[in-house]
């Protein structure tokens, strides 16, 4: 399926890492000695809440560097924790969960990925290797602390490059680093809007990762599991 490529680029969270447990149980997990008596729970589903309402990552638009991501951060941070009190120290408390989510312990490898052994094969084709995802400067650190890094000629945060898929911008990027045409490329991620449409917008062909079949019925290429890439 992507040997016909001279690029490959992969998007990270929900196709390559998934959070463990869960952002609101990490979150709860900090917060404990800050005085927090209430559940992850209750934290997963503000803080998904407040991530819908802002945007996401790609509420930063243009706007890049530590200090502005930061920012981004303590605000949501500060929303999702605020309805149950607040916390004793909370400028702490933050600056201890911003550090947390830079290191393997809160972050999982999806076993199909590992199990497939794509990079690997893709790497031995002569095949580019990248990353395109919406995150922030932390992506480095997280995918060198998970053994990832290494696999990739590239890493493109999109708060690094100041354009959040499904934005032109961080494919044409991508597309520059490698070297390759856009009909040369394939992204790989798990949202159709994001992932799929952005990288089409962009001439480049994609594969959308539904590893519980949602968008089957869909008009456009999924894969259930990373074996069915090769």
């Amino acid at each position: 399926m992507l040997s016909r490529y001279k690029a490959v680029f992969f998007d990270v969270g929900g196709t390559l890492l998934q959070v463990e447990p869960s952002v609101g149980e990490v979150y709860a997990i900090h917060a404990r000695p800050f005085g927090f008596n209430g559940s992850g729970e209750e934290l997963d589903h503000r803080f998904k809440k407040e991530w819908r309402t802002a945007g996401g990552i790609a509420a930063l638009g243009k706007k890049t560097g530590e200090e502005e991501e930061k920012l981004f951060w303590r605000d949501i941070v500060f929303r999702v924790l605020e309805p149950s009190g607040g916390l004793n120290n909370f400028e702490h408390y933050f600056e201890t969960v911003y550090e947390a989510f830079s290191r393997k312990d809160h972050w999982h490898v999806f076993d199909d990925v590992m199990d497939s052994g794509v990079f690997d094969k893709l790497k031995k084709s002569g095949i580019i290797l990248g990353v395109i995802s919406n995150w922030d400067s932390r992506l480095h650190a997280i995918l060198k602390s998970m053994n990832l890094a290494g696999h990739f000629d590239f890493i493109l945060a999109s708060a690094e490059v100041g354009s959040a898929k499904p934005d032109e911008t961080i494919f044409a990027e991508a597309l520059k680093r490698s070297g390759v045409s856009a009909h040369e490329a394939c992204h790989i991620g798990d949202e159709p809007r994001a992932d799929v449409q952005g990288a089409n917008n962009s001439g480049i062909d994609a594969i959308l990762i539904d590893r519980k079949g949602k968008y089957e019925k869909e008009d456009f290429t999924t894969v259930r599991s990373f074996l069915e890439l090769l």
